[in-house]
């Protein structure tokens, strides 16, 4: 299948285009931020003295970081298995660019302003199709696996027939594969264009690996919340990294909410429940939301600024046409 090719548009046009891009994005993320309820902070701040809270959160917005950027360690796995070498600052550049353009309302610019910077940085509309395809199916397949953590407390004895569940990604495992040929059937299907390479069986599972660790490095940020609210830490543990990657697959799976808002909460709210009263597992859930955005926003915004000021200052010691090698051979 022929790879589509975005026009060509004059550089007038593109700085307008891009200016007005990024002014999108931040106007979307700054509505966003209006829009969460800090009142939640508020609601902590009344359970322990400041100075302890101000413990809790930062440790909180910490372990959401470091698992997004987890996250983002697979995705980059799965980019360079699929075709040539891109530099790092452009991988970081592409996946940053699509990953704060969601906040912008409905789908298709954010889409097509992923599009135009992949192809300026030397990755083709089918290797992206391709990338978002395979990741997409890894973020799942392992979100709904590590999700089963919640089930041990949230069953008790009745737990034992969840083993069952984990057998799709041990398979995955086993025969990495099945993942291309999946993801390959999926882009028929859907009429999009695919990369020419496939991802090696090493590159399936360690993406699977990194986005496995990211799920429960992005699930340790509800523990503190809970042990904020008076949640006992021993046994919220294993709950809170569970119970958060569980409702965060299933609101990604509602591919028809956008960013799973509502959804992702209902979720969290029944399972902290266990640990929690329900009013104090809502202020959890609504708090986990907060920090999640913070967290995304303060990392995207981090990560694209020194993306950007390493390739300027790549372009000017050296002028970079971003045309990489030829792609290695995988097994």
């Amino acid at each position: 299948m022929r790879s589509i090719r975005l026009p060509r548009l004059p550089r007038p046009v593109k700085l307008a285009l891009v200016a007005a891009f990024a002014l999108a994005v931040v106007t979307a993320i700054a509505w966003t931020m209006s829009r969460l309820d800090w009142s939640v902070v508020g609601v902590l701040l009344t359970q322990r003295d400041a100075g302890q809270i101000s413990l809790l959160l930062g440790g909180s917005l910490l372990a959401s970081m470091a698992g997004l950027s987890l996250g983002f360690l697979g995705w980059r796995v799965v980019l360079l298995e699929v075709g040539p070498p891109v530099s790092e600052p452009r991988v970081v550049r592409i996946f940053f660019v699509g990953f704060l353009s969601k906040y912008v309302p409905g789908r298709v610019p954010g889409m097509i302003a992923t599009a135009k910077v992949a192809t300026a940085n030397g990755v083709t509309f089918g290797r992206l199709m391709t990338t978002a395809a395979l990741v997409m199916s890894l973020v799942l397949l392992s979100g709904f696996t590590v999700g089963l953590l919640a089930g041990v407390q949230l069953l008790g004895a009745r737990a034992a027939w969840l083993g069952g569940a984990a057998v799709l990604i041990v398979l995955v495992l086993v025969r990495p594969q099945i993942v291309n040929q999946g993801s390959a059937l999926l882009l028929r299907l859907l009429r999009r264009p695919s990369a020419a390479t496939a991802a090696s069986v090493r590159g399936v599972r360690l993406a699977i690996v990194w986005q496995s660790l990211s799920w429960v490095v992005t699930g340790l940020h509800l523990w503190p919340l809970a042990i904020a609210m008076g949640a006992s830490p021993p046994r919220s543990l294993m709950l809170c990294v569970g119970a958060f990657t569980l409702a965060t697959s299933i609101g990604i799976a509602s591919v028809f909410i956008p960013d799973g808002i509502g959804v992702r909460e209902a979720v969290l709210t029944a399972a902290l429940t266990v640990v929690l009263p329900a009013p104090a597992a809502a202020v959890v859930a609504l708090a986990s939301r907060l920090i999640s955005t913070v967290s995304e926003v303060l990392l995207g915004a981090a990560a694209l600024a020194t993306a950007e000021y390493l390739i300027r200052r790549r372009r000017a010691d050296s002028p970079e046409i971003p045309q990489p090698a030829a792609s290695p051979r995988h097994p």
